[in-house]
């Protein structure tokens, strides 16, 4: 198969994966804190991601990977797990599941341009079109949707808000990612990010705050939020992000954010009719917007 085009069909296995991630925690965070469902998936995600790495490779982590990645791999994963989710999955509950994932397409155009001057990777004017069309959707369902009250226009701007800081934080550990991926390995990769993301839990948490107990009371207490959490943790911080580091190392990194990004057009049924939320024309048109320059992707290969 081309490279090219596995590491495309990896990101849009990764973007299925967030979508189904995203809708659970929308749940889990409305019935256990969003703070509470970020810092317990760390530790139902580590185990397995521990088997996983053995069953593939034999080992946990190379003897011969330098200092730096692993550096650099710790600090993504404590933007991304730790940061970035904690800013997510607040958005999550504020603004929905779908308008707070259109809101991340952000991230794959400033991924695109520091690959370019980090990584060398040089896109065709096709790929670029595709990567600004699908942003273009922003614009659009932010400036243009349907006005709400006062109160909920205030929670939605504080929504908005940490949405975008999400793809903030996110684009910087994607790039941190990228870096030590090749030396690393997507499945050692991914282990080590999610050392880097459960330390900071821990330390934040435990040490600071002391809020394990009440953070893991919730999910003990209810079964079966513990495994919507557990199933929420195997297409996120194991599946996704596995499949995700992969791709970097066959598609450039530009190519494969935005890909990842789609999810809000799976989104948009199940908003419509299992949600049965309403869906105004500038969310439909900036949702469908911002994620039609995936097509343009696939076909610059």
């Amino acid at each position: 198969m081309n490279p090219l085009l596995h590491g495309q069909l990896l990101a849009f296995f990764t973007a299925l994966c967030y979508a189904q991630n995203s809708l659970a925690h929308q749940h889990i965070g409305t019935l256990a804190g969003s703070t509470a469902a970020a810092h317990m998936r760390m530790w139902l995600a580590l185990p397995i991601v521990l088997l996983i790495t053995y069953a593939a490779q034999g080992f946990l982590i190379p003897a011969n990977l330098s200092t730096q990645a692993i550096v650099l791999l710790l600090i993504s994963g404590f933007l991304g797990y730790f940061l970035t989710d904690l800013l997510l999955f607040r958005s999550f509950v504020l603004l929905g599941s779908r308008e707070a994932m259109v809101l991340l397409t952000i991230s794959p155009i400033l991924v695109a341009i520091f690959g370019y001057y980090l990584f060398d990777e040089i896109l065709d004017p096709i790929q670029i079109l595709g990567i600004l069309i699908t942003v273009g959707g922003i614009v659009i369902m932010v400036l243009f949707g349907e006005k709400t009250a006062k109160a909920e226009s205030t929670r939605k701007r504080l929504g908005y808000l940490l949405a975008v800081s999400a793809a903030l934080t996110q684009t910087l550990a994607n790039l941190l990612a990228r870096s030590a991926v090749i030396e690393a390995g997507a499945v050692t990769t991914n282990l080590i990010r999610n050392l880097g993301g459960l330390a900071a839990f821990i330390v934040y948490f435990g040490v600071v705050k002391r809020q394990i107990k009440a953070h893991a009371r919730p999910f003990l207490e209810n079964r079966k939020l513990l495994v919507l959490l557990f199933v929420a943790t195997l297409f996120g911080p194991v599946l996704a992000t596995t499949s995700q580091m992969k791709a970097y190392t066959l598609a450039p990194v530009g190519i494969v954010s935005t890909i990842t990004q789609v999810s809000p057009i799976i989104l948009l049924p199940v908003d419509h009719f299992i949600l049965k939320r309403h869906v105004s024309k500038a969310s439909f048109l900036g949702t469908v917007l911002s994620v039609l320059g995936i097509g343009l992707l696939f076909l610059a290969i």
